[in-house]
């Protein structure tokens, strides 16, 4: 697994007042495509935050079943791409927060299936919607979605690194 770790206030764990816990699904089917939330003018891979009492590939099941409708196989999944974050004064609350996200590589033909989604309340009053993109056209789509949202720009520059990533240890890139 590769581990990339964000710190640019040099922050320590002792300095972290939150921490959040998030998975992530990275679903690839036998066409080469990959399956993506769009949310709020930003692309990004299905998936949230771990809650209480929950193991992280808890969390991975249950977010892809509440925002794809798939059920994907309950087992305990390993991350392949993880990214830290140390973030003083997050969001301007004055709270420093550690955020890690965990990518799982799911390959899967299953269909997303819209009836049987449960999105929250953020989700649905911002359209979320799932949209298959072909591998080979991902980088083309991302930069041509791509806007000065900060958060945008950041979960962009993870999704090429995770997906190289990816192409690097599980497959060619066409």
């Amino acid at each position: 697994m590769r581990t990339v770790v964000h710190n640019h206030n040099n922050l320590t764990y002792q300095d972290i007042d939150e921490v959040v816990l998030r998975a992530r699904a990275v679903l690839i089917n036998s066409n080469n495509e990959i399956l993506l939330g769009y949310l709020d003018n930003t692309y990004q891979f299905p998936g949230g935050h771990v809650e209480k009492g929950e193991r992280l590939s808890e969390t991975l099941y249950r977010e892809v079943l509440e925002e794809t409708g798939i059920n994907i196989e309950r087992r305990d999944y390993t991350p392949f791409y993880q990214v830290k974050y140390y973030s003083k004064n997050h969001d301007n609350t004055g709270v420093n927060r550690y955020i890690e996200f965990n990518y799982y590589l799911i390959y899967t033909d299953k269909k997303y299936d819209l009836n049987k989604r449960k999105l929250d309340q953020y989700e649905i009053d911002n359209n979320y919607e799932l949209r298959y993109v072909k591998l080979d056209e991902l980088y083309d789509v991302l930069e041509q979605s791509k806007n000065d949202n900060e958060r945008n720009v950041r979960v962009y520059d993870d999704i090429k690194n995770v997906i190289d990533y990816y192409f690097e240890k599980y497959a060619k890139k066409s």
